[in-house]
């Protein structure tokens, strides 16, 4: 039985960062001609969420920067520069700011996510091995020994020795 990854879990990999320019500057056009007076705009979260998922914590916090920036420009443009800019600033920096957060909760939780799938290595199904050498057969029908077969698909590494009961077996004047 196979295990993959759970459906909620979005895919592991990495995207270029540009990408995320021309969601946040559609999320952006979203919000400026639909929803012009929402009070927290939560369209932001999605291209920053996404872009530190697969580019990274900077490409997100650069985009959880920008885009409430533009969004302040966008509301302050066609306004007389007296009515409430600083409120619309202060409210800009606090959007910044928890958005900023968000990208590196979600930037923290992809590392995350990529350190484990680089060390779980599982080797599954059965092994065809010798039960005298222990030799096992590779994909390609050759025989090799368990540890150069474990080794390459794995970051386990081994080290010999000779247990008490072989000692006895195999060197009896040693015990």
């Amino acid at each position: 039985m196979t295990t993959g990854r759970p459906w909620w879990l979005l895919p592991s990999g990495r995207i270029q960062p540009l990408w995320w320019v021309a969601l946040g500057a559609a999320m952006l056009w979203i919000d400026f001609v639909m929803l012009p007076t929402a009070q927290f705009p939560v369209v932001y979260a999605v291209p920053v969420i996404l872009a530190a998922w697969y580019s990274g914590k900077w490409p997100a916090i650069a985009l959880a920067i920008v885009v409430p920036v533009f969004r302040l420009l966008f509301l302050v443009m066609p306004h007389n520069p007296d009515e409430g800019i600083a409120g619309l600033a202060l409210a800009t920096a606090f959007r910044g700011v928890v958005i900023v957060f968000v990208a590196l909760w979600f930037g923290r939780l992809a590392e995350f996510e990529r350190e484990l799938d680089h060390r779980v290595e599982v080797l599954e199904g059965l092994l065809p091995i010798c039960a005298f050498c222990k030799n096992i057969r590779n994909d390609a029908g050759e025989w090799e020994r368990m540890e150069g077969y474990i080794s390459r698909r794995s970051e386990a590494e081994f080290s010999h020795g000779v247990c008490p009961s072989c000692t006895e077996k195999h060197y009896p004047g040693l015990t």
